[in-house]
C-alpha cells in the first residue's frame, strides 16, 4: 500500500449530470460502469489482443493518472471492450495529497465499426499544491474511417478552462504540445497530442491535456579537480484529462 489513496465518493447525481452531457455526442447509451480504485493499486488496462485490435476500433480515457515513488494509480478509467459499445466511469472527487486533486471527473469510451471516440472531463483541478490549477479540463479523441476508406483522427473540442501554471494564465486554446518549464519540479506539456497509424488505412490519437513530468537533479558536485554538472532524472509523472482512440 502506498502513502496516498485516491479519495472517491461515488454519487448518482454526478454520474447523471455527466451522462446527460454525453448524450449530446452519443446517440445511444448502454449504461455506465462506476468504479472505485485505490491509488495504491496499479491499474491493468485490458486492451484488445493484436488480432481484435486489427478488426475493431479502440478507445480509452481517464481523469487522473499519478506515477511517483510514493503513489501510482489511475481514476476514473473507461476502456472500450473489443466488441465495441459504450463504457462510462465517474468519480465525484479524486485526491492525492500534495500531488493531484479534481472534482466531478468523468471518463467515456465508445466505438462501432469504423469509428471510435473517447472523452474525459474534470473540474477544479489542482496539481502540486496549486502550482497548476484549472477550473475545467476536457479531452476529446475521435478516430474514423470515411466512406472513401481514409482513416483520420482529431482532438477537436479539447480545451482547458482558466488554466494557471506557476502563476501565469494560459489561453484555453493553447497550441498542441506546448511545453512549460517548472523550475525545481520538471516541466509540463499542455494539450499533448500524439498520433499513430499511417493516416490512410489506420489512424489513432492520444490527447493528454496536462502532462507533468517530475524531475530531480542527481549527481554532479565539485572536487579539487573541478566541478561536474548534475543530470536531470525523471522521477514520476502526472497526467490529467487523457483520451485515446484508434481505427484501422
Amino acid at each position: 500500500m502506498t502513502n496516498y489513496d485516491f479519495s472517491e465518493t461515488i454519487g448518482s447525481a454526478g454520474a447523471l449530470t455527466k451522462e446527460d452531457c454525453m448524450k449530446k455526442r452519443v446517440a445511444t447509451t448502454t449504461g455506465s460502469a462506476i468504479g472505485v480504485l485505490a491509488l495504491g493499486l496499479l491499474v491493468s488496462l485490458a486492451l484488445p489482443s493484436a488480432a481484435a485490435w486489427a478488426q475493431a476500433p479502440a478507445a480509452q480515457s481517464f481523469g487522473v493518472a499519478v506515477n511517483t515513488p510514493l503513489a501510482s494509480g489511475t481514476s476514473p478509467l473507461a476502456v472500450l471492450p473489443a466488441d465495441g459499445g459504450l463504457v462510462t466511469n465517474n468519480s465525484p472527487s479524486v485526491d492525492v495529497a500534495g500531488v493531484a486533486g479534481a472534482e466531478n471527473a468523468f471518463a467515456m469510451a465508445s466505438g462501432a465499426e469504423g469509428s471510435a471516440e473517447s472523452n474525459s472531463t474534470l473540474e477544479s483541478v489542482s496539481l502540486l499544491n496549486g502550482l497548476i490549477t484549472a477550473d475545467g479540463v476536457m479531452a476529446l479523441a475521435s478516430s474514423a474511417i470515411t466512406d472513401a476508406g481514409t482513416a483520420s483522427s482529431n482532438a477537436e473540442g479539447s480545451q482547458l478552462a482558466n488554466l494557471v501554471v506557476n502563476g501565469m494564465a494560459v489561453p484555453s486554446d493553447v497550441a498542441p504540445n506546448t511545453r512549460v518549464d517548472l523550475p525545481g519540479v520538471g516541466y509540463a506539456v499542455l494539450n499533448e497530442q500524439t498520433f499513430t497509424g499511417d493516416g490512410v488505412t489506420s489512424s489513432g490519437i492520444t490527447v493528454n491535456m496536462i502532462h507533468v513530468v517530475l524531475q530531480t537533479l542527481t549527481g554532479g558536485g565539485c572536487t579539487l579537480l573541478g566541478c561536474l554538472p548534475g543530470v536531470l532524472t525523471t522521477t514520476g509523472e502526472i497526467i490529467v484529462g487523457s483520451a485515446t482512440s484508434s481505427v484501422q
